[in-house]
């Protein structure tokens, strides 16, 4: 009998460390794992670290490629760009909408002869609480003069949006992303457009984007 109990209460303490364990996995896939032992002031360190496959682009024409890497960090989306010397020159949050978020494409571009930019395509992951949802949006990284010690990003629209409605309905937008000048005035504008909708880009410089 008294073997009987030990083995329920080892079975007992079992689960609850399991549930524990369970927990604290989600919390680190969520990205809402508690900052404990903080000072006041003080930046949490990531607790959970992945590295995505590396991209390797040669940003500023010097025939050196830099190294372009999507990250999670504690559930979190994130870019970073580094030299070949492995010395990080840029990095980012990427906010995403649901679970299974990641950037799947990078695609560098000319907006103007001293102005590039490389817009980092993310699959904002997919929500099924209540109705099935999936949305992809890209980013903006652009710089000028080939001087990537000032790069910054700007959050663009959504390219795709896939959803399921009430009543059983079902729809799927794919827009088409384009880059060319569209006032003519010598610079390239983003345009995402589907169908008779259509939003723009322009840049204005120093970093700044505006959405016509």
């Amino acid at each position: 009998m008294v073997h009987h109990w030990t083995f329920l209460l080892i079975l007992f303490l079992s689960l609850g460390a399991f549930a524990q364990d369970e927990r604290y996995y989600r919390q680190i896939l969520t990205g809402e794992l508690p900052k404990l032992n903080l000072e006041a002031g003080e930046i949490p360190v990531a607790q959970f670290n992945v590295m995505g496959a590396q991209y390797r682009i040669d940003l500023n024409d010097d025939g050196i490629e830099e190294i372009i890497q999507p990250q999670k960090r504690d559930g979190v989306d994130w870019i970073e760009i580094r030299n070949s010397s492995e010395s990080k020159l840029f990095e980012a949050k990427l906010l995403a909408m649901g679970a299974g978020s990641s950037i799947y494409k990078l695609k560098l571009v000319h907006i103007s002869t001293s102005v590039k930019a490389l817009l980092v395509f993310l699959d904002e992951g997919v929500t099924s609480a209540k109705r099935f949802e999936s949305t992809g949006r890209f980013y903006v990284i652009s710089f000028e003069n080939n001087n990537l010690l000032k790069m910054s990003m700007t959050e663009g629209p959504h390219f795709f949006h896939e959803k399921e409605a009430q009543r059983d309905q079902y729809w799927r937008r794919d827009y088409a992303v384009n880059i060319y000048d569209i006032d003519g005035d010598g610079s390239r504008e983003i345009s995402v457009q589907y169908n008779s909708i259509q939003r723009i880009m322009k840049y204005l410089g120093r970093g700044e984007w505006q959405r016509l």
